[in-house]
């Protein structure tokens, strides 16, 4: 590969602003609006309302399919070979689908806090991971928004579950 072919791949990685980081980002909202309607329903209902067992179960289950997402995607950056991974990290991939799939099994509402540490710990590492440039800076500030937004949505869950 010529230099400046490697130079024009790299670009849209550094682009702050470009089409592909204004889809994920729109992406990303999107997909923490199920965390914050359903949350908010939660918090709003009455504990006997007949659809709160059915919302418990949805909020986990989408915390739990999220969770494993993201553990996809970390999964992903460490088989690239621009930004090529130590094996430690691909192993680290893992958690998130089994803490997740844990989590849902659990009472409520500790189901909600696990959801909401493992949400902290892996937008800590994604951030730290988009620092060391092993994660590209615009995902790693977008994961720092999306994770309060998730963590503050599971919060208010546990709370409305306690």
């Amino acid at each position: 590969m010529t230099e400046g072919a490697a130079e024009e791949m790299e670009q849209p990685a550094a682009e702050a602003d470009g089409p592909f980081q204004a889809a994920g980002r729109i992406a990303g909202y999107l997909g923490l609006t199920p965390f914050i309607v359903l949350a908010l329903w939660l918090y709003g209902i009455a504990p006997d309302h007949p659809w709160r067992g059915g919302t418990v179960l949805l909020l986990s289950v989408y915390g739990a399919v999220v969770l494993s997402f993201l553990g996809g995607v970390r999964w992903g950056a460490a088989l690239s070979p621009e930004r090529p991974a130590r094996p430690s990290e691909l192993w680290l991939t893992l958690p998130p689908a089994f803490v997740g799939w844990i989590a849902v099994a659990m009472p409520v509402p500790l189901s909600f806090a696990v959801l909401a540490v493992a949400f902290a710990a892996l937008g800590a590492w994604d951030a730290l991971a988009a620092y060391d440039n092993r994660l590209p800076e615009w995902y790693g500030r977008l994961r720092m928004i999306l994770t309060l937004g998730a963590v503050a949505t599971l919060l208010l869950a546990f709370a409305a579950t306690s």
